[in-house]
This record gives structure tokens, sequence and C-alpha cells, in this order.
């Protein structure tokens, strides 16, 4: 009789994974072969941190992230970790709060300077901890540091006291600039202040590396979510994360937009371990970022 029970078990859980690829999207590894849901999850669960680049405010990229974290914890249970680039690190007590059910989600809303498209996009993502009572990491530089690289230089962060200076990477901060994702933003604004742009955008991304490595154990599993262009083509926190850890075991998705999802177009290979794909929406139709600037 057990046995029949964990077989029914078993076939009901294999049916509940297969279903979590959102409806007109595909999922690709970096050649190109078409990857089913399952086979994503096996592998994801064996890593040590797992890089997911969404689409900001495209409803399928939300989806599969809770999806994941989902499927993540039947697998790990509480040797998972869950954060993202959404959450600034000056926000972990209220995350916590939150998190620990100390404070009711109005409270938690009322005070932590959360991206206007939260309780749309995030809300699900940061439940699965909250109902789970697995440690979720706010990750991000507070966007007033970010904003300081982009006016005035990396060197001005030096300025702030000890306090502050601990809880950034390692000052004074320098970043490749020849890399293709920050050269590429210095490229694209041109002229004055382009440096600092790049800059903004690499001191980024070193701080949520920073805070994945500050956060992750050798049996542990931290799934973070942020901007692809955060992690796309192995760059960007998946750069910072290697320089560190270069032997720990980093998988990244990336997520993109195809007019036609059947087939992996060129441009896409190699963009990540997993490329996630969405239907493109039509022309008049627009998505904006919620990511803070650095103006």
């Amino acid at each position: 009789m057990k046995k029949q029970l964990f077989a029914y078990a078993l076939t009901i859980s294999q049916l509940f994974v297969f279903a979590q690829i959102p409806e007109g999207t595909a999922l690709f590894n970096r050649d190109g072969s078409t990857v089913e849901y399952s086979t994503l999850v096996d592998r994801l669960k064996d890593a040590q941190i797992v890089l997911f680049g969404e689409l900001h405010g495209i409803e399928a990229t939300h989806e599969l992230e809770q999806n994941i974290a989902k499927s993540l914890f039947n697998a790990k249970g509480d040797k998972l970790i869950l954060g993202g680039e959404m959450w600034e690190f000056d926000q972990q007590v209220i995350v916590n709060e939150y998190k620990n059910k100390l404070i009711n989600h109005k409270q938690f809303v009322a005070d932590a300077r959360l991206w206007p498209n939260y309780s749309k996009d995030y809300r699900g993502f940061i439940d699965v901890a909250r109902e789970n009572n697995l440690d979720f990491i706010a990750t991000n530089i507070p966007r007033r540091y970010a904003s300081v690289v982009y006016h005035n230089g990396p060197d001005a962060l030096l300025k702030f006291e000890k306090s502050t200076r601990k809880s950034l990477p390692k000052l004074p901060f320098t970043f490749d600039k020849d890399l293709p994702i920050y050269a590429d933003i210095a490229e694209q604004v041109g002229g004055h202040g382009s440096e600092n742009l790049a800059a903004a955008q690499a001191i980024k991304d070193a701080t949520m590396a920073k805070y994945i490595l500050d956060n992750t154990k050798k049996k542990n599993l931290f799934f973070h979510i942020h901007g692809e262009y955060h992690s796309k083509e192995f760059q960007g926190i998946y750069n910072y994360i290697k320089q560190e850890k270069g032997k720990w075991d980093v998988v990244s998705i990336s997520s993109v937009m195809q007019e036609e999802i059947d087939k992996l177009e060129d441009d896409h290979y190699a963009r990540a371990d997993f490329i996630f794909v969405v239907k493109a929406i039509k022309e008049d139709s627009t998505i904006e970022s919620e990511e803070p600037s650095e103006e």
C-alpha cells in the first residue's frame, strides 16, 4: 500500500513538474536544443547558484521564476535561498520582518521602497520564502549609492563612513571597462559621463554578487532573479561570482523575445546555460522597465 501511495504521489509530482513552462514560451539550452522543464529543474537543483535574467514586466518570466522557486523548494527544502535585484541590501531588516511574518503585507509595502510593479510581479516570489520559511536576501546596492557613482564616479564612495563602505564591494571600486556589457553602455551613451554610467551598472553587478556569495554555503542553493542584462553572456553578476568562486557551479538563465518561439535565433545561442523564449509582443505595445535609473 505504501509503495502504491508513493508511486501515485510521484506521478502527481511529475505531472506538476511538466506543467511549469508558461503558455506561449519555449525553453532551450545554450546550443539551441529544446529543453523540458523537468530537465531544467534537475540541472538547477544540483547547482550552488542559479542566476535568472528576466524581462522586466513580462508576465511569463515572473511566472516561471515563481514556478522554479517552488520546484527548487520541493527539491532542496530549507537549503534553498531566494533573493533578487528588486530589493536593496539596506532593506534586509524589513524583508526579514515580512518574511518572518512579524509585519503584514500592507506594512511591508508602505516602508520597503518597492518597485512600482512589485505587487503584480514580485510578491509571489518573495511569498515562496515567506510561506516556506526560507532565507530571502536583498542583494542590490541602494540606489543612492549607484547614483553617487553615476554623478561623481566610484571613488566618491570612499568618502562614506566605514560601516557603509564595509557593506559595498571592495573599495576603491574598479571594473573591467572592456567587458562587452559595460563597453556597450559607454558606447551607447557616449560623451561625458558614459564611463560613470557603466561603473554604476558594474557596481550593481558586483554588489549583487557579493550578497549572493556572502549568503551561500556549499550545501545551499541560491536562486537569484534580476534583469537579463545583469548576467547575459556570462557577464555581470556571473563574472563577479566566478572571480571569487571559480569552481562553484553557477547556472544562468536568460529571457529573450522572439517573433517565433519554435527555434532559437542565432543571436541568442550561448547567451546563457538556458534560454527562456517569450513570444514577442505587438509593436504598438510597450513594456517599461521598472528598474530605477541613476538619474
